[in-house]
């Protein structure tokens, strides 16, 4: 049990801080609701797979990769309601995730597989499939050395970078290719329904704490991290839902980030109301 314990901690950091990366890329160049639609598409991939009888998280890469191939093909050649294919997509896979568990009712292996999928849990991770996540983690980090002048350029101004020559929609279709990969190598630690969370909490909890992109993108991957590692040992300890535990310990971090951001900006308004005081008296 605490070697199975060890897997789980280990893929839950990696996990987190891959997520949180790939979400602050994602939030930045405004494709969080394709990315939404490749993490349903990987769930309903998931959710055939094991119909099928193969295994979920190769059958989740595979039709995470395709649909993310086919928003980005479509994307670029439709000018207006880009959002609303992508919604369509995100439909018709949610659809597909749930008629597959309306199907796996016959099958008692099928619905106990499939509620790890959509709820994730402890006993999920092996060694094969941290290995997966170790090679997606350390590609998607080669990717952001490699091309880090050309995504900056990206994600400080797409137009501008445009004018320039870059490739931006390669570029796009390499974080949608990322964030579905991610997202299925991590669907059966938090669960299908439950992996956002890592996606755009800890994200949002960065853009609270710091203007400075390159903290923004630090902060994300840590408090990613530690959302899923802390929510993994939480609910070992209280017996609790591993995925439920993630996305409310991530949650809160999000609500105290928030905070810490209003009591910043308050602290900021007095300092600027002082100095103003000291001026005047001057």
């Amino acid at each position: 049990m605490l070697e199975l314990l060890a897997l789980s901690f280990i893929a839950a950091v990696l996990s987190g801080g891959l997520c949180g990366a790939i979400g602050f890329h994602v939030h930045r160049l405004k494709i969080t609701t394709l990315s939404f639609s490749v993490a349903h598409a990987a769930l309903a991939g998931a959710a055939v797979g094991l119909i099928l009888g193969l295994d979920p998280i190769y059958s989740a890469m595979g039709v995470a990769v395709i649909s993310a191939l086919i928003l980005g093909f479509l994307l670029t050649r439709v000018k207006y309601g880009g959002e609303l294919l992508s919604m369509t997509v995100f439909s018709v896979c949610s659809a597909i995730a749930l008629f597959a568990i309306y199907l796996s009712n016959t099958q008692v292996l099928a619905t106990s597989s499939i509620s790890v999928i959509l709820w994730g849990s402890l006993l999920a991770v092996t060694l094969q499939k941290l290995t997966i996540l170790l090679l997606v983690t350390f590609t998607f980090i080669l990717y952001i050395l490699a091309y880090r002048v050309h995504i900056d350029s990206i994600l400080y101004d797409k137009k501008l970078a445009e004018a320039e020559g870059l490739n931006i929609y390669n570029h796009t279709l390499a974080i949608l290719f990322f964030a579905g990969m991610a997202i299925a190598s991590t669907l059966k630690l938090t669960g299908g329904f439950l992996v956002f969370t890592l996606l755009y909490n800890p994200v949002a909890a960065s853009f609270q704490l710091t203007k400075k992109a390159y903290l923004q993108l630090l902060y994300s991957s840590l408090l990613g991290s530690f959302s899923a590692s802390s929510g993994l040992i939480a609910s070992y300890f209280l017996d609790w839902p591993v995925g439920a535990t993630i996305a409310i310990l991530s949650s809160i971090i999000l609500l105290l980030s928030f905070l810490m951001g209003e009591l910043k900006k308050e602290e900021a308004l007095k300092d600027i109301l002082k100095k103003r005081n000291r001026i005047n008296s001057v």
